[in-house]
């Protein structure tokens, strides 16, 4: 099942494409293409030597390589190669005939030689696109009315009817540097990027048209300039040459069938990243593709771009690591611990999120902190301070756009006090899956907590405060739990703007409605206490509340709020609602 917090290819599909034949006529009129592509070299990929720690070559061509290595040493260092060359011989070196010698000397220099600068790939027209032009893209030429259940299957449908267009291209293997480095900067390897040839065969289940064949393209061409061909060509081996289709992206100079095939693959990549949520095929939903709509609405919002970052998971040898932040580290400090708990120590909180797995903790004691790394927490990761939450103190970096943005399936944050400086999106905006808030203080200077549409959030013993906005913003089709919180002087300003004067500490937008349920909250000295608005609004009705809840309004109106509040899914008790501005409830219909 693909996913929207995960990469975009789903990590269950069949390796169902097979190799075909070379079709050697068509691999010279793509090599002729990519002839024509040279003309692009300005905009071309840059190319680059980087210091990083390859991954061994294994089996018979990592033999070959180190007797390669061996043959081309000077005489001293070939007597005693040393451990290192030792551990890779597995049996004596046989002699080697002269021409034999020759053809390994050609191929270690084939080897040494560095990769060519990538081609420039097709420019993606997506980028260009309004907001109604998507909205006619996917509602009504892709989706076309389809249930949400049905959902990967047209987009598996739509993209093997494209494919259908060229069953050879040359296009950019983009991965993950894990697959090539042991250890490497992120930062100065984002990804590896290789020339590669991609062979499609007609798909042979609903998943196999998500990968793709691929071989490596001649002039070899990367990124990355020093990075071993030999590797390559293994990974791509054990690999079965079976690669994630949404991470193969055509190159310019071929023919217009292959913008054709571009499009397709953006279409799909945009489908996962931004507009699918991992429950959407297990939620009933009677007009998916109006979900879809305001989910486009919402990516042409404040909040675009979205986190590209993919999801890590869980280690290869499986085990969680608690992160402790702190400048020094006593034994004091995981006294409470048990003994068999793995620990690292920083003294920066963004190396400390960096170096988080799925399930790992981190444990942040007293001090003040900044960590750019919060906007991109794709992990399920507990953050947890320890001590007063008064003295974590977590600051936004006032250069960056975002504070802290989820879209991990289950983020926690504990005991932590959140100060938000100069950011222009929420204090905390989840994008997907679930984050819980608990005890902690979210000091506000822009908007508050904002849970986009599929996205769910409980907050718990916390403190939101000085919102600009409202505290707590539900999108559509958004879920949120609210117990023993106190929300106050958000949206708390006398003002002339109309569109500032209907929020309030907590604001609901439906159609469809999301979900929420408050218990035991102290919401005042806010604009309002509670807003709930739809998407227009042609006239407002504002009500007053008693501290549960109940709504009382203007005897005319009372059969339209009677229906507006019965499409809600809203519970609230014991809520204690005082001193807001402009009332404790207010509910504007259409």
């Amino acid at each position: 099942m693909a996913s929207g917090s995960r990469s975009p290819v789903p990590e269950d599909s069949d390796r169902t494409m097979s190799p075909g034949g070379r079709g050697e006529e068509v691999v010279s009129a793509l090599r002729r293409d990519l002839a024509a592509a040279e003309t692009l070299k300005s905009s071309a990929s840059p190319v680059r030597s980087v210091v990083a720690s390859s991954r061994p070559v294994k089996g018979k061509a990592g033999r070959e390589a180190a007797r390669r290595r061996l043959q081309l040493l000077p005489a001293s260092q070939a007597e005693d190669p040393g451990e290192g060359a030792a551990e890779e011989e597995e049996e004596p070196l046989p002699s080697v005939p002269e021409e034999e010698e020759e053809e390994e000397e050609a191929a270690a220099e084939e080897e040494r030689a560095e990769a060519q600068p990538l081609p420039p790939v097709c420019v993606s027209p997506m980028r260009g696109m309004w907001r109604e032009e998507k909205v006619a893209l996917f509602c009504d030429e892709v989706l076309r009315g389809c249930k949400a259940e049905d959902a990967d299957e047209t987009m598996s449908n739509y993209l093997s009817e494209k494919l259908k267009l060229k069953d050879k291209w040359l296009g950019v293997w983009k991965t993950n540097p894990e697959l090539f480095f042991l250890k490497y900067e992120e930062a100065s390897i984002p990804f590896v990027g290789i020339l590669v040839e991609a062979t499609c065969t007609p798909r042979q289940s609903s998943s196999s048209c998500f990968r793709v064949t691929v071989s490596v393209a001649e002039p070899f061409s990367s990124n990355i300039a020093n990075i071993p061909r030999n590797l390559v060509n293994e990974v791509l081996e054990e690999l079965e040459h079976s690669v994630p289709l949404l991470e193969v992206y055509p190159v310019e100079g071929q023919d217009s069938d292959i913008h054709d095939i571009a499009l397709a693959l953006e279409v799909v990549r945009f489908f996962y990243d931004f507009l699918w949520r991992d429950w959407d095929d297990e939620e009933r939903c009677d007009n998916y593709t109006a979900l879809i709509e305001e989910r486009i609405n919402l990516v042409h919002g404040p909040f675009f771009p979205r986190i590209l970052r993919r999801r890590k998971g869980k280690r290869d040898f499986g085990k969680t690591i608690t992160h402790i932040v702190a400048k020094v580290m006593t034994t004091d400090m995981v006294k409470d611990l048990s003994s068999d708990t793995f620990l690292q120590q920083h003294d920066d909180l963004d190396l400390a999120l960096d170096s988080c797995y799925s399930g790992d903790t981190v444990v942040i004691f007293p001090g003040e902190y900044q960590a750019v790394n919060l906007a991109l927490l794709t992990d399920d990761i507990i953050i947890k301070g320890v001590g007063k939450r008064e003295e974590i103190m977590i600051t936004s970096e006032p250069s960056h756009d975002s504070f802290v943005v989820s879209k991990a399936a289950n983020v926690k944050l504990m005991h932590l006090s959140l100060i938000q400086q100069g950011t222009v999106d929420g204090i905390v905006v989840v994008e997907a899956g679930h984050m819980t808030l608990e005890n902690c203080v979210l000091k506000c200077e822009g908007t508050g907590v904002c849970v986009l549409t599929g996205a769910s959030l409980t907050i718990k013993d916390s403190e939101i405060i000085g919102a600009q906005g409202a505290g707590v913003e539900l999108y559509p089709g958004s879920t949120a739990t609210l117990e023993r919180n106190e929300i106050h002087h958000c949206n708390n300003f006398r003002t002339n703007d109309s569109s500032k004067s209907i929020l309030g500490g907590v604001n609901m937008k439906v159609l469809p409605a999301p979900k929420l349920k408050m218990t035991n909250n102290h919401i005042y000295n806010n604009g309002y206490g509670v807003s709930i608005l739809p998407p227009t609004e042609q006239f407002f009705i504002v009500a007053e509340t008693c501290n549960k809840g109940a709504a009382s309004g203007d005897k005319k109106d009372q059969n339209r709020l009677s229906k507006v509040m019965q499409n809600l899914n809203l519970e609230m008790n014991d809520n204690k609602m005082e001193a807001n501005l402009k009332g404790d409830i207010r509910i504007a219909t259409n």
